[in-house]
């Protein structure tokens, strides 16, 4: 009969124990849950902003896009009023490259779909250094070829 209470405070720990660990799980799943929705929340807010920045970075080099359309169109009018036709023929291939790198980027532009932060920052700055090197050689067009004469 000593053995009985012995026996029921054992069973009585023994389910207390276990009941508190229960519910200790069930509260780490609860946070666990929480943590998950907060978590997708700020990757939808991120996602949200690298679109919207996406978006306004489109609009700015669509302008320099045009831009850039123009002073090949104006490069185009001066190599046609060229006499030497080797000249000219020169000239003529040396747009073509930079002709076919301002399709590749307004391509590259227009196919860009936002990925994350770090790759979008990126994108932006490699995509922003091809345009200023674009820009700089269609200023310098005349300027250069005149050099390697």
């Amino acid at each position: 009969m000593k053995q009985i209470p012995g026996i029921l405070t054992t069973v009585t720990l023994c389910a207390a124990i276990f009941l508190t660990g229960c519910d200790s799980s069930s509260n780490k799943m609860d946070e666990a849950e929480t943590a998950v929705i907060e978590a997708n929340r700020d990757l939808e807010i991120a996602t949200s902003e690298v679109v919207a920045e996406l978006r306004i970075y489109r609009e700015k080099n669509a302008d320099r896009i045009m831009e850039y359309n123009r002073a090949i169109s104006d490069i185009k009018k001066k190599i046609n009023n060229e006499s030497k036709s080797d000249i000219k023929a020169r000239y003529e291939t040396k747009l073509d490259g930079f002709e076919a790198t301002h399709r590749d980027l307004k391509r590259e532009m227009d196919n860009y779909e936002a990925s994350g932060k770090e790759n979008w920052d990126d994108f932006k700055v490699n995509f922003s250094n091809k345009m200023d090197d674009l820009g700089d050689s269609l200023n310098d067009f005349f300027a250069a070829a005149n050099t390697t004469n």
